[in-house]
C-alpha cells in the first residue's frame, strides 16, 4: 500500500504542498494537478491508484471531475476521495450522484484522512466493474432526488460521516481533565489558580469569581457586587463572547444540567492597550454534592498558541529548506557534471592519443583528481538520497562471490602499492546466487575496504564472509561480512562517531589521509535499508574490525544461468562494429566530447540541439541508435523519447534503441527514462570505455530480440563454428586443434564422472563436471554442445531427474558429431 500512485487534484498550492508531504511521508508516490483537465491528463499517462480531489475549483469542480473520471473505461475503477466542507446537504447527494468512493470533511484530520486512504486501497475495496448499482428515489431536505449508486459508495460515505462525528467526538473528551473541586476548597482554589475562574449555581448566576475573571468581563465590580449576577449577562455586556454567546451559554447549561460531563471552548480576544491577541479556553465542569452548578474557568492558552504557530512555521520551513536542498542538490548536480564529464572525457581521450611519459602522468593526475571529485559528488548524493528515503534497492539475482571477489580484485593495485596484504575468506556454506542489491553491497565493501587501505601502512587487510542461521526458519540469508585491518586503530572515544556524516576520528586523520568522511555514514545507512547493522572494535595502534550484516533472499541459479548464457555467456559484441548514431545534445561542450569519443570508436555522428530537431532530423535520415541528453530546450529527452515511440519520427523509427545520457543523479530519474521508453541509461561524466560498453551492449538486446529465433535455428545446424574459432583464436590453427584434440580425449570420461557422480547424488562433484563440459564447448567452439550442457546445469540445479537422463543423452549424440566432424576434417 505505501507504494500506491496518488493523483492530488488542489488549486491551491499551500495545501497542494501540504498534503503531498502528509503522503510522502508515508509513502506513497505523488502526482500533483492543479485542475480537472489536468488531472484527466495525468490519469491518461500514467497508473494511479486513488484520486484525492478538492471539490471548489476554477473550471472543472471536483464533481465533475469524478463524472468524467466514471465515463473513461480506461480509468473509471479509480476510486476517488473528495474533500469538502459538506456544508450544504446537497453537497452530499452531488457526491454520491458523481460517483464518489469517499469524503472527507475539511479542515480534514491528518489521521483520520489516511484511515480514509487506507480502507480505500484495502484490495477490493473498491471495484466498479462488479458493484451492484441501484435507483433509488428519495425525498432529501425537502427535495426529490433519483439517484444511481451502489452500496459499496453509500457504505463508505456511512462509514467516512461516522468516522469523523466520532473522531470530533474524541477530541471534545480529551481536553476536560483538570478542574474538580470540592466546595470547601473554593476560595483556596480561586485564589491559587491564575485562571480566570467563576463558580455557577444551576440557574447560571455567579457564585464567586476571582479578581482576574471580574478584571475581565465586569471590570471594577467587587466580589459581593458579582453575587448572584447572571453568567451570560456578563459575558455578553462585556463584548468579549457576543459571535459565539450561544455556543457558550448552551454549553455550560449542558454540563450544569448534566448532559455533557464537560465543555471547553477556545476563543481569542484583542488585548486592551497593547493591541496583542490573547487566546484563552474556557472549561466548564460540573460542581460535585447536592447543589449543583458547574465552574467556568477562562485559561489563557495565549502562550501555548504561539508555540504552536512557531512549531508550524519552523515545520514549514524545514519542508521548504528539505525541498530546496533536493532541488539544490539536483541542480548542482546536473551543473557541477557539466564540466566535468568534458574534463573526464577529454583527459580520457587524450590518453589514448600519444604522448611522452610527462604528459601521460600529468594527464593520469588529472583523471584521478576528477575522479576523486566525482567520486565525492556521488557520495553525497547517495547520502542525500538515503536520509530523503529517496534510495531504493534494487532485487536481482546475482552470484555472491563473483560480485565480493570482484570488489577485492579491484582494490588489489592499491594493496599491492602500499605493499599490503588484501585476501578474502568465504564460507563454503555460503550461498552461490542469492537475491538482492548487488550494486550496493559491493558499494559497502568497497567503503569498508577501501577505509583500511587507507589507514593501514603495514600488515593487510583480511575479508571474512560468513552466513549466519538464526533467520533460517523465515527463508532468508543473513550475510555477515568483517573487515579486519592492522592500521592506524581508533580511539575509544571516537568510535561512536565515525558513522556520522563528515566525521572522521580526529581533525588530523582528515589532513594526512584525505577524505570526506562519508563513506562510512553511506554504508551505515546502507546496512541499515537491507534489515541489518553495522559496528566496529579497535584498539589504537593494533587495528580494527568493521562487521555488518544484511538480509538477502535466496536466488535462482537457474535462472542467473539462463540469463547469462542468453546475453552471449559473457562475451561481448564486436568491437570493431561501425553505427550511424544520433547524437541528442544542447550543450556545445558535451557535444564535442560525446563527438570525439564516439569518432574515435568509429562510429558516424549526427548531432540534433534538442528533442525538435531529433524528431526531424530521425524523419529523414535512417540511424542504429539514439543518444539522448534528458534536459534541453524547447523539447526534453523524455517527451522527445516518447514522441518516437509514438511514431512521430516515422513508423519505421518507433523502435530504434534509445540511450539516456544525464547528469542528474537524483531518484527516480532511471524509471522516468525507462517509462518515458528509453532502452539504457548512461551517468554523466561519460566515461570512454562505459560509453563503448553500453552502446555495444544496447544494440545487442536490441538485434537479440528480433534475431534469437532465427540465431537458434542455427546452432542447432552448426557442430563447431569454426569461423568464430578463427576470430577467438586469431588464426591459430594449431592452437584449436590442440583444444579440439583436449576434447576428444577428455568428453568420455567426463561424462563417466558426471554419471558416477549423479547416481551417487554426489551433487557438487556433478555440477563442477557439467560446469567443465560447458566451458569445453565454449573453447571449441560447439554452440550446440553448448546449449545442451546449460540445459543438463539447469536441469541438475532444479533436480529435474528425467531432464538430466534427456539432456546428457543429447550431450552424447552431440560429442559424437563433434568427434565426426573433426574426423572429416582431419
Amino acid at each position: 500500500m505505501g507504494s500506491s500512485h496518488i493523483l492530488v487534484v488542489e488549486d491551491s498550492l499551500t495545501q497542494a504542498v501540504k498534503l503531498e508531504f502528509f503522503l510522502f511521508e508515508r509513502g506513497f508516490q505523488i502526482s500533483l494537478a492543479s485542475n480537472g483537465e489536468r488531472a484527466l491528463g495525468i490519469l491518461a499517462e500514467k497508473d494511479i491508484d486513488l484520486v484525492i480531489s478538492d471539490v471548489i475549483m476554477p473550471g472543472m469542480d471536483g464533481y465533475e471531475l469524478c463524472e468524467k473520471i466514471r465515463e473513461n473505461p480506461q480509468y473509471k475503477s479509480v476510486p476517488v476521495i473528495l474533500l469538502t466542507s459538506l456544508s450544504d446537504p446537497g453537497d452530499i447527494i452531488k457526491g454520491l450522484k458523481s460517483g464518489a468512493t469517499n469524503f472527507v470533511t475539511k479542515p480534514y484530520d491528518e489521521g483520520f484522512l489516511y484511515s480514509r486512504i487506507q480502507s480505500v486501497l484495502r484490495p477490493n475495496s473498491f471495484e466498479a466493474d462488479q458493484s451492484v448499482v441501484q435507483e433509488v428515489n428519495f425525498e432529501f431536505h425537502g427535495e426529490q432526488h433519483l439517484l444511481k449508486a451502489d452500496f459499496s459508495q453509500v457504505f463508505h460515505l456511512l462509514l467516512a460521516t461516522y468516522e469523523n462525528t466520532l473522531l470530533q467526538s474524541r477530541q471534545l473528551d480529551s481536553a476536560h481533565r483538570k478542574l474538580v473541586s470540592r466546595e470547601e476548597q473554593l476560595s483556596s482554589v480561586l485564589a491559587s489558580m491564575s485562571a480566570k475562574i467563576a463558580v455557577l449555581d444551576p440557574e447560571l448566576n455567579i457564585i464567586a469569581a476571582n479578581e482576574s475573571w471580574r478584571d475581565l468581563f465586569v471590570p471594577g465590580r467587587s466580589e459581593a457586587e458579582i453575587e448572584g449576577l447572571d453568567f451570560s449577562e456578563a459575558v455578553s455586556t462585556s463584548g468579549c463572547l457576543s459571535k459565539s454567546l450561544d455556543t457558550l451559554i448552551a454549553g455550560v447549561r449542558s454540563v450544569i444540567k448534566g448532559e455533557s460531563r464537560k465543555f471547553y471552548y477556545e476563543y481569542s480576544l484583542e488585548g486592551k492597550g497593547s493591541g496583542e491577541t490573547l487566546w484563552y479556553m474556557l472549561e466548564v465542569t460540573p460542581m460535585r454534592g447536592k447543589s449543583g452548578g458547574a465552574v467556568a474557568s477562562f485559561i489563557e492558552i495565549t502562550e501555548r498558541k504561539n508555540m504552536e504557530r512557531e512549531l508550524i512555521e519552523a515545520r514549514d520551513a524545514a519542508e521548504k529548506a528539505n525541498r530546496f536542498k533536493s532541488r539544490f542538490l539536483a541542480s548542482m548536480s546536473h551543473e557541477i557534471r557539466t564540466p566535468l564529464n568534458a574534463v573526464i572525457g577529454m583527459t580520457d581521450l587524450t590518453l589514448r592519443s600519444e604522448l611522452n611519459s610527462e604528459q601521460t602522468d600529468s594527464l593520469e593526475i588529472v583523471r584521478l583528481s576528477a575522479d576523486q571529485l566525482l567520486t565525492l559528488i556521488n557520495d553525497i548524493l547517495d547520502l542525500s538520497k538515503v536520509e530523503a528515503r529517496m534510495l531504493k534497492l534494487e532485487n536481482n539475482d546475482f552470484s555472491l562471490s563473483e560480485a565480493l571477489y570482484a570488489v577485492i580484485k579491484s582494490m588489489e593495485p592499491q594493496a599491492r602499492e602500499k605493499g599490503l596484504v588484501l585476501s578474502m575468506d568465504l564460507d563454503e556454506e555460503a550461498p552461490e546466487v542469492v537475491c538482492g542489491d548487488k550494486g550496493r553491497l559491493k558499494q559497502i565493501l568497497y567503503n569498508l575496504v577501501g577505509n583500511s587501505l587507507k589507514f593501514t601502512e603495514h600488515g593487510g587487510i583480511f575479508v571474512q564472509v560468513s552466513t549466519l542461521d538464526c533467520q533460517a526458519h523465515s527463508g532468508e540469508v543473513v550475510l555477515q561480512i568483517a573487515v579486519r585491518d592492522t592500521g592506524i586503530g581508533i580511539p575509544e572515544d571516537k568510535q561512536a562517531v565515525i558513522f556520522e556524516s563528515f566525521r572522521q576520528a580526529d581533525d588530523s586523520t582528515t589532513r594526512k589521509f584525505g577524505g570526506s568522511g562519508l563513506g562510512l555514514a553511506i554504508s551505515r545507512e546502507l546496512v541499515e535499508m537491507m534489515g541489518g547493522e553495522i559496528s566496529v572494535r579497535s584498539s589504537e595502534g593494533y587495528g580494527s574490525v568493521f562487521t555488518f550484516q544484511v538480509v538477502l533472499q535466496p536466488g535462482d541459479p537457474a535462472k542467473l544461468i539462463t540469463e547469462h548464457w542468453e546475453n552471449g555467456g559473457g562475451s561481448q559484441a564486436s568491437d570493431n562494429s561501425v553505427f550511424r548514431i544520433l547524437l541528442v545534445e544542447d550543450n556545445p561542450i558535451n557535444v564535442k566530447v560525446a563527438t570525439c569519443m564516439l569518432k574515435k570508436m568509429g562510429h558516424v555522428i549526427e548531432v540534433a540541439g534538442n528533442g525538435v530537431e531529433a524528431i526531424s532530423t530521425l524523419s529523414k535520415l535512417t540511424v542504429d541508435l539514439i543518444l539522448m541528453d534528458l534536459e534541453m530546450p524547447e523539447m526534453d529527452g523524455f517527451e522527445a523519447s516518447r514522441n518516437i515511440r509514438m511514431g512521430m519520427a516515422g513508423e519505421d523509427k518507433k523502435d530504434i534503441p534509445i540511450i539516456a545520457m544525464s547528469a542528474h543523479a537524483m531518484a527516480g530519474v532511471k524509471d522516468k527514462c525507462s517509462k518515458s521508453g528509453m532502452n539504457n541509461y548512461i551517468a554523466k561524466p561519460v566515461q570512454y570505455a562505459d560509453l563503448k560498453q553500453v552502446i555495444l551492449a544496447t544494440l545487442k538486446d536490441s538485434c537479440s530480440v528480433s534475431k534469437g529465433n532465427k540465431q537458434n535455428e542455427v546452432l542447432d545446424e552448426i557442430v563447431l563454428d569454426r569461423s568464430k574459432a578463427n576470430d577467438m583464436y586469431h588464426g591459430d590453427e594449431s592452437l584449436y586443434g590442440e583444444l579440439c584434440t583436449m576434447f576428444l580425449s577428455d568428453v568420455e570420461n567426463d561424462i563417466k564422472s558426471f554419471s558416477d557422480a549423479y547416481s551417487r547424488d554426489d551433487r557438487k562433484t556433478a555440477r563442477r563436471v557439467v560446469h567443465t563440459l560447458k566451458s569445453s564447448c565454449a573453447a571449441i567452439c560447439a554452440p550446440y554442445a553448448q546449449n545442451v550442457a546449460v540445459s543438463l546445469e539447469k536441469a541438475l540445479l532444479k533436480g529435474d531427474a528425467e531432464a538430466v537422463k534427456t539432456c546428457l543423452d543429447e550431450f552424447m549424440l552431440e560429442s559424437q558429431r563433434i568427434r565426426t566432424e573433426l574426423a572429416g576434417a582431419s
